[in-house]
């Protein structure tokens, strides 16, 4: 049995090797994709002493340079961080990094462009569309498959045994060093990797998702969709002196939590406030809704509501999120997905060190 194990192993390795090294790099790598961001698109501002500037000066300032762009929504997120806009325009949707304190407008990013970009769609699809999305999809199941068998070729038939694959021996040959790299690496890696990878999976097959909508209930859910009451005649209506106040409010609340904001664009549409966890966690996002004419609260059974309100499945489709991007933990599992995903992006190469040096030494055996 163990042997035609080996063999879906050694296969599934030596023919998907590439995109198993490709999307756990790029995975990775897109782990870092805040501080990442936070570089290269000018995220960072010097704190000061002073009040940051209300939404409607943000507003004011894009019409002037960027009058294309239709504004979408304004996240607040500290002393240190630079107010980020999200702007809509045609073909495409742009990131203004603005000053918190001054409203200047300091970098502008088409985020269909760049190579942060490129990194997400990497991963997502090869840069492919939707061929590489199918490609990735069903390598992600090979890559499952690969990991069960790989823990299954190293567990021992005893504690000796077991004992002897925990651990890396440093002063050996690079043959058995690079046997021990893939072999002990690889099991400790893989415990991290199979949560990666199911998650993954989640994203990559509609079967599992509705799956898991009907065990959880979801589907039975009734929910009600947050509508403001159209007042009909707008000639008086100031919008972001509503927005402005909402912000303000919520700024008060939360002092130290990021806080998105919506403008909305259809006369039904709410003004939504979400106010996110510092940690980047999905899970713990509260949302909250209010007519755009009244400033009055909505209230009801809303799909994406407070955190702890949110529908059992709503929850766990969060916690898909933040376990496959490291952040359910904070830190701590960031850096455990980082490594992990860098040392499952060596495995391809390691493993196809030890076919090699073994197909090398049968040749001269014989």
């Amino acid at each position: 049995m163990k042997k035609v194990i080996s063999q879906i192993h050694l296969w599934m390795g030596l023919i998907l090797g590439i995109l198993f090294f490709v999307i756990a790099l790029s995975g990775a790598l897109y782990t870092w994709s805040p501080e990442i961001s936070s570089i290269i698109y000018h995220k960072k501002v010097y704190p000061q002493d002073r009040p940051f500037v209300p939404v409607s000066t943000l507003k004011a300032v894009l019409e002037n340079d960027f009058p294309e762009g239709d504004f979408i929504t304004a996240l607040y997120q500290g002393r240190s961080h630079a107010i980020q806009v999200l702007l809509f325009a045609p073909g495409t949707y742009y990131n203004a990094s603005m000053d918190p304190y001054t409203g200047e407008l300091i970098h502008l990013q088409d985020m269909k462009k760049g190579w942060l970009n490129y990194l997400k769609l990497l991963h997502r699809n090869l840069i492919l569309g939707d061929i590489g999305r199918e490609i990735v999809h069903w390598g992600t199941l090979f890559f499952f498959i690969a990991l069960i068998t790989g823990i299954i070729m190293w567990w021992p038939v005893n504690k000796a045994g077991k004992r002897q694959r925990l651990i890396i021996k440093w002063n050996v040959s690079p043959k058995r060093l690079n046997y021990d790299l893939h072999n002990v690496l690889g099991f400790y890696a893989s415990w991290i990797l199979i949560f990666s990878v199911l998650t993954g999976l989640f994203w990559s097959f509609d079967i599992v998702k509705y799956s898991l909508e009907k065990i959880t209930g979801e589907t039975q859910i009734q929910y009600d969709v947050p509508l403001s009451v159209d007042v009909g005649d707008r000639a008086k209506f100031n919008q972001f002196a509503l927005i402005d106040d909402l912000m303000q409010q919520f700024r008060v609340r939360y002092p130290d939590k990021p806080i998105r904001i919506s403008n909305p664009q259809k006369p039904s549409d709410p003004i939504r406030v979400v106010v996110l966890d510092p940690k980047m966690r999905l899970y713990k996002t509260d949302h909250y809704y209010f007519d755009r004419y009244t400033g009055i609260a909505l209230v009801g059974q809303f799909k994406n509501d407070l955190h702890t309100k949110s529908s059992l499945f709503n929850t766990l489709q969060s916690l898909v999120y933040d376990i496959h991007l490291g952040t359910v933990f904070g830190l701590p599992s960031r850096l455990l997905v980082f490594f992990g995903s860098l040392i499952g992006a060596s495995l391809p190469i390691t493993g196809f060190l030890v076919w090699f040096n073994k197909r090398k030494k049968g040749r001269i055996n014989n």
